[in-house]
C-alpha cells in the first residue's frame, strides 16, 4: 500500500524523481547519518512485494518514485550480510553518500521482466567491498 510509504524529496544528486519529476517514496528500510550500522539476517528474508509497484510503473500510474528495498544515506561503517532479498519495488540495496560499507553474502532474486529492480547500486560511495554475493535481477 502507497500509504505505508513516506514521501521524501529526491536525491540532490539526481535532481528530480527517477520514475517521475518530484518526490519519492521511502525505501522499506532507510537510514540516514547513521554509524555502526548492521543489517543481517542469518540468511532470513526479506520480500519487498514489487509486483505490485511493478504493474503501476509499467501502466504509468505512478506519480512518483518507486521505494527502494534498503537505502542507506550519509552513514559510516556500514555492514549488510547473510540476506535474500526478493522483489524490490525498484533498486534492492543502495548505499549512499556512505562510507565503509561492506555487502557480503547477500542473495538478489527479481524477475528479470521487472524494471529497475538493480541488485546494489552503490551511490557516491567510498571503501565499498561487495563480495561472495549473488544477483539475478530485472536490470
Amino acid at each position: 500500500d502507497e500509504s505505508d510509504y513516506p514521501l521524501i524529496d529526491p536525491l540532490p544528486s539526481y535532481g528530480r524523481g527517477r520514475d517521475a519529476p518530484g518526490k519519492r517514496f521511502s525505501s522499506l528500510i532507510w537510514g540516514t547519518n547513521l554509524t555502526d550500522v548492521a543489517i543481517t539476517g542469518g540468511n532470513g528474508t526479506i520480500d519487498g512485494q514489487g509486483e505490485i509497484w511493478w504493474k503501476k510503473f509499467k501502466s504509468h500510474k505512478l506519480k512518483n518514485t518507486r521505494p527502494y528495498l534498503i537505502e542507506l544515506l550519509h552513514s559510516q561503517d556500514v555492514q549488510i550480510t547473510n540476506l535474500t532479498l526478493i522483489n524490490s519495488p525498484s533498486w534492492h540495496v543502495h548505499p549512499t553518500y556512505c562510507s565503509n560499507v561492506i555487502i557480503e553474502h547477500i542473495t538478489v532474486v527479481a524477475p528479470v521482466e521487472s524494471p529497475n529492480t538493480d541488485g546494489i547500486n552503490p551511490d557516491s560511495c567510498v571503501n565499498t567491498r561487495i563480495r561472495d554475493s549473488s544477483v539475478v535481477s530485472g536490470d
